[in-house]
């Protein structure tokens, strides 16, 4: 599963690994931007996309991405639970706290492999 990883300039590396490590029996390409006008016009490309932007940049870049790739599975990664209604609203596949588990990260990957199939 190829992976589109929106993140702030110095949390990507951070939220890359943390992807890759939970799921390290198998590659996990995973491809970096850190605005969302970067990933426009390429949403094909990817089976599914990592939002790890807090607040209101964070809602808007779901948004965006809900009405570019209506069908694209969202890992949504918030810092606030109050974001998990908006997670709803736009049909977000999974919604983490930043403070997530690898156990639940993982789950996540695996929901969004199977809604990317």
């Amino acid at each position: 599963m190829h992976l589109a990883l929106l993140a702030r300039y110095l949390d990507g590396d951070l939220w890359e690994a943390r992807l890759c490590a939970a799921v390290p029996e198998e590659p996990l390409p995973v491809d970096e931007f850190n605005a969302l006008s970067a990933l426009s016009g390429c949403t094909a490309a990817y089976d599914a996309a990592v939002v790890a932007l807090d607040g209101p940049d964070g809602l808007t870049a779901v948004r965006e991405l809900r009405q570019r790739a209506p069908l694209l599975p969202i890992l949504w990664i918030a810092d606030e639970m109050e974001y998990a209604v908006f997670a709803f609203r736009y049909r977000v596949t999974a919604f983490l706290l930043r403070d997530a588990s690898t156990a639940a990260l993982r789950s996540a990957i695996n929901t969004m492999r199977r809604e990317s199939a």
